[in-house]
């Protein structure tokens, strides 16, 4: 008989959820749907890009998904047990190098005998982009990885760095990892902590809206104060740590240095709290923070967090200021956090929060019965203050999306910058200029579009997957009589896999009115006909051509709705 524990009864709410997955998106294995529900939902990846960067299945050599973001590659495998009774078994030495041997294949200079669409994709950013960076994630609802797996994997790394001279790391995200990802989807911010200080006074005051605290504490105190709760209270900085450069290792080196962990206080600006009530025990010093969170001084304690496990310890005489800030108002803590983080370098995009034209948006949105997320999560952290009502899901809206569609259909200089990368469209030069002239008609108008042309690329996914399913080949009006002949056709139809914001951005040339069927039907063959004229590009750099773009533009303002 099977015990039954927070594991096992998670175990069965996740299958339960990935058998639904499975389902709708045609996946031969509940380990695919693993992969899609788990960057869906923990990673913050676009459900339609999830096409782009799993890769699982025939072809993958050992892959199960990719991202490439910020220098970094990340190559991921995962596992779902197929039985409740396999949730302590352990990842063996045996799959854990299949990753490595992907990593291989991916970076050789060799192209790899078999591999499937997504991985040949993804090769061909290894060829094109300089990464210096790789992280191997292994995401298992089981005990993670065993000894002997972990000694494989060091022993290849250390190889590989001697190579190549990579940074290189392992991550493991096994199902207690994963159960407390769960649970702190439902907790969202709400983080109580009580903290003691060596001094604290009031300090800068706007009548009850906003009230503030400045003093300092110890080191130990505040990691203490956070202990458990270090996943979760930096979720309103806009920041999160960036890992062990420079400045962070000074930060450990100080703070574990006995000569020197006296004059920390003097080295570092300190910790912000913010708040949504501040309680002051003056007897045994120790302060209440309901709501809390760190909105500036993620880097510094984390940094003293890995400190305090290292060989050397953290010492006891490492001060640092702190500063509180209470207040409920979730605008003005959203710009406070974004004042404070201005001081070094970080996505233009997190600044469009407070954006006149955006704040307009979301108002006339809402009117429509759409919730459009200035913030990361604001949704549901106002849901949770009862501050805003029920929104369906597809009617909460993303804002680094919603800008993104916006302009791939309402700008065509800038379409394809759209789709080869998000971050270039939020230059704080052109952004202002890009939106000027948004509003919430025109957003809903490229929103339902754009549904339309995923469902449709969704549609192509999911015959891929099958040995025959002719539904998108009907779709196109392409008749075939057996198997090799469905396989030649589909293969013209690679590029597909890759062009929501190309054929979007089409859409917009070849027609001024709402969605038609036999418009897509056009632009599918304009760019599949383009795009089959020049051999040598691959299909994933064709769709975020600029070149191919305007090609297809004015062979779509010449067909227009013809």
């Amino acid at each position: 008989m099977v015990q039954t524990g927070k594991f096992q009864v998670y175990y069965k709410r996740v299958k339960s959820e990935l058998e639904d997955i499975q389902a709708s998106n045609n996946y031969m294995s509940l380990s695919k749907a693993f992969a899609h529900w788990y960057l869906l939902n923990f990673l913050d990846i676009d459900a339609h890009e999830l096409g782009e960067i799993v890769i699982d299945g025939d072809g993958d050599n050992g892959i199960d998904a990719i991202i490439y973001k910020n220098d970094t590659m990340k190559l991921f495998q995962f596992k779902f047990p197929d039985k409740i009774t396999n949730l302590s078994k352990q990842i063996d030495e045996k799959t854990a190098l299949k990753l490595i041997n992907g990593y291989k294949k991916l970076t050789s200079g060799r192209k790899p005998r078999k591999a499937n669409d997504n991985f040949l994709n993804f090769r061909d950013t290894v060829k094109n982009k300089s990464i210096f960076n790789y992280e191997f994630v292994f995401v298992s609802f089981s005990d993670g990885l065993s000894d002997n797996s972990d000694d494989a994997l060091q022993t290849e790394l250390e190889n590989i760095k001697k190579l190549t001279g990579n940074s290189l790391k392992i991550q493991v995200e096994d199902k207690k990892r994963i159960c407390d990802k769960i649970d702190r989807l439902q907790k969202k911010n709400i983080v109580n902590l009580n903290m003691k200080y060596n001094s604290l006074a009031p300090s800068y005051n706007i009548d009850d809206n906003v009230k503030s605290w400045v003093g300092f504490t110890t080191a130990k105190d505040i990691l203490k104060a956070v202990e458990n709760n270090m996943d979760i209270i930096f979720d309103e900085n806009i920041r999160n740590y960036e890992g062990d450069n420079s400045v962070n290792q000074g930060i450990i080196n100080t703070a574990t240095d006995e000569h020197e962990a006296e004059n920390f206080y003097f080295y570092h600006n300190g910790i912000v709290f913010i708040c949504d009530e501040c309680k002051i025990s003056t007897g045994n010093q120790i302060t209440n923070l309901s709501a809390a969170a760190i909105v500036n001084g993620c880097q510094t304690v984390v940094a003293l967090d890995k400190a305090s496990k290292s060989e050397k310890g953290l010492k006891e005489n490492v001060f640092l200021p702190i500063r509180i800030i209470e207040t409920r108002d979730i605008d003005l803590r959203a710009k406070i956090t974004e004042f404070l983080n201005s001081q070094t370098k970080i996505r233009d995009s997190y600044f469009l929060a407070n954006n006149t034209f955006v704040r307009e948006l979301q108002e006339e949105l809402a009117k429509k019965g759409y919730f459009l997320e200035r913030l990361a999560n604001e949704y549901n952290y106002k849901h949770n203050l009862n501050s805003v009502s029920d929104y369906n899901k597809d009617h909460i809206l993303q804002l680094e999306k919603t800008i993104q569609i916006y302009v791939a259909y309402y700008n065509n200089q800038s379409a394809a910058k759209a789709k080869r990368g998000k971050n270039e469209l939020f230059d704080k030069q052109s952004i202002n200029d890009l939106i000027s002239e948004i509003n919430s008609d025109k957003v809903l108008k490229v929103y339902d579009i754009y549904k339309e042309i995923c469902k449709v690329i969704t549609m192509y996914r999911k015959c891929r997957r099958v040995n025959r399913n002719d539904e998108f080949l009907d779709y196109m009006g392409i008749k075939v009589n057996d198997i090799d002949e469905y396989t030649k056709q589909m293969e013209k139809f690679i590029f597909v896999n890759t062009s929501d914001i190309l054929f979007l951005n089409a859409y917009a040339n070849i027609s001024d009115g709402k969605f038609k069927k036999e418009n897509l039907v056009k632009i599918i063959n304009i760019s599949k006909d383009i795009i089959s004229s020049i051999p040598k590009m691959s299909p994933s750099s064709a769709t975020k051509n600029t070149n191919i773009f305007e090609k297809v533009q004015k062979m779509c303002q010449a067909q227009k709705e013809s």
